[in-house]
């Protein structure tokens, strides 16, 4: 050993050089050994070469597909694809009186899922928070036996105390109480709530905590769900977490957001997404119903729902799938509201073709996003799409934070989910497509009114932006497929 240092010490330069070399060589084997995407591939290869063990480190934490299955468990899962293929016959004998596009996403979607759709439900689309909150705390204070709540964002704030101040009063009423939050988006939640909620008998997690080395190898995964199921029977869905800027209080003024009430077997369906979720960040296995039979009751209603979970666990990206399948299957119109537009080349091509078709495509982006990386990032896919006819909007009374996507003014699928690549391929989402004529009205109505509070971005004018502007906008697209 001692010799070793010494050759080391007396070959600085050399020993440098073969440091990079096992590097670049151990990058490029790691990296190819995980089959992404070329671009993503390309992308981390040259990262990795101009910060050789800073950003191997980085790609530990950030770039490796921790959740990728082992051979065994890939097969396992296409044999189950093909059995749940057949186990659906039936549901598509019980859908042909639908439209084809219809017919098409929800087999699509019950077959990725493992979800049927349900009927008899009811849905109240609750436009903004203002909207939202006054009907899901009136909800958590006449809960009865469970209270289940997942989100990608809690504040302790004002609006989150209030919900946190009804949990523990429910909690101590004798209320099973479960709450389930992100470890980076709702981080210092836990340190400062946490052992007051227990106090009082709220079962309370991170979901991937950032304070221990083995979640923060995880980092790159998030829970971006907005999920609250009371009693099994009601649950919330949809862009809206708990905070006042959802009230418009805070430096972005208004916000523009969009969440959704379900009564009946989708928010059974629900509460499984969830339990998934928990038996992942605690153990705790699921007790709760199956993946392909409603426990509640229909209610009254006529909804049919899918309710559509996606995420890194499940390798068919059932979302991403679901929103591709519903751009190809569209035949007058696709509608398309996102907070970040940050598409991978699928859906670029998809929507592309569309409008070349002759779809009418209209997509909705706030002109002032979170950060303005995020908009130069979303220009850079604009050019090709713009040239092809796609009209393109960006909100500007406040931010836009709804995530829908309406097709054909029949079919609509709205929840958590960005069309981004972080939510289409890293996050834990949830969306549910719905059908039910006043729903999908109601959504239309949201977006036409959403117009008037929009300037429509010009081709002419976009492509005349100055180089600077353009130079910003390509150097921020380098790195995006690494979100």
């Amino acid at each position: 050993m001692h010799e070793l240092i010494n050759w080391i010490q007396t070959h600085g330069e050399l020993t440098f050089v073969i440091l990079l070399s096992v590097n670049a060589a151990l990058t490029a084997f790691v990296i190819l050994l995980e089959n992404r995407e070329p671009e993503k591939s390309i992308a981390w290869f040259l990262a990795l070469l101009v910060f050789p063990f800073v950003g191997f480190i980085v790609y530990l934490f950030f770039g490796r597909d921790w959740h990728k299955r082992s051979y065994r468990q890939r097969r396992l899962s296409q044999s189950l694809t093909f059995s749940r293929r057949q186990e659906l016959k039936p549901l598509a004998d019980r859908l042909s009186g639908t439209t084809p596009l219809e017919r098409t996403v929800r087999l699509l979607d019950a077959t990725l899922t493992g979800f049927d759709p349900t009927e008899g439900n009811r849905i109240t689309i609750l436009t903004d928070a203002d909207e939202a909150y006054p009907r899901l705390f009136a909800a958590l204070r006449s809960a009865k036996r469970t209270i289940d709540i997942e989100y990608y964002i809690f504040r302790d704030d004002a609006t989150g105390m209030q919900v946190l101040n009804i949990l523990k009063e429910r909690a101590k009423s004798g209320v099973t109480v479960r709450l389930l939050v992100d470890g980076m988006g709702s981080f210092g939640l836990g340190r400062r709530q946490f052992p007051e909620l227990r106090a009082a008998g709220v079962s309370c997690h991170y979901f991937f905590p950032l304070i221990t080395l083995f979640y923060f190898l995880k980092a790159n995964y998030r829970d971006h769900r907005k999920i609250v199921v009371i009693d099994g029977e009601v649950a919330y869905t949809g862009g809206i977490n708990i905070g006042d800027e959802y009230l418009g209080k805070s430096s972005r003024g208004n916000w523009r957001d969009t969440s959704v009430e379900l009564r009946g077997p989708a928010a059974s369906q629900l509460t499984e997404v969830f339990e998934e979720s928990w038996d992942l960040t605690t153990g705790d296995k699921p007790t709760r119903g199956s993946r392909t039979h409603a426990l509640s009751a229909p209610e009254d209603g006529k909804h049919l729902i899918d309710v559509v979970p996606s995420g890194p666990a499940n390798g068919w990206k059932a979302i991403h799938q679901q929103y591709l399948a519903l751009i190809q299957g569209a035949a007058q119109r696709i509608r398309i509201q996102t907070p970040y537009f940050i598409p991978d080349e699928s859906l670029v091509s998809a929507l592309t073709l569309a409008a070349l078709r002759g779809v009418e495509v209209e997509i909705m982006i706030p002109r002032y996003p979170d950060w303005p990386y995020l908009r130069w990032v979303a220009h850079t896919y604009l050019e090709d799409l713009l040239r092809a006819g796609v009209r393109i909007y960006e909100f500007e009374t406040g931010f836009l934070h709804t995530k829908a996507f309406i097709v054909d003014d029949t079919v609509a699928s709205l929840g958590t989910c960005n069309v981004d690549i972080r939510s289409l391929r890293l996050d834990f989402e949830v969306n549910i497509l719905l059908s039910s004529p006043e729903a999908v009205r109601h959504l239309t109505e949201d977006f036409e009114r959403d117009l008037v509070s929009c300037k429509e971005i010009a081709y002419k004018t976009f492509i005349e932006r100055s180089l600077l502007q353009r130079t910003l906008e390509s150097i921020a697209r380098l790195i995006s497929p690494l979100l």
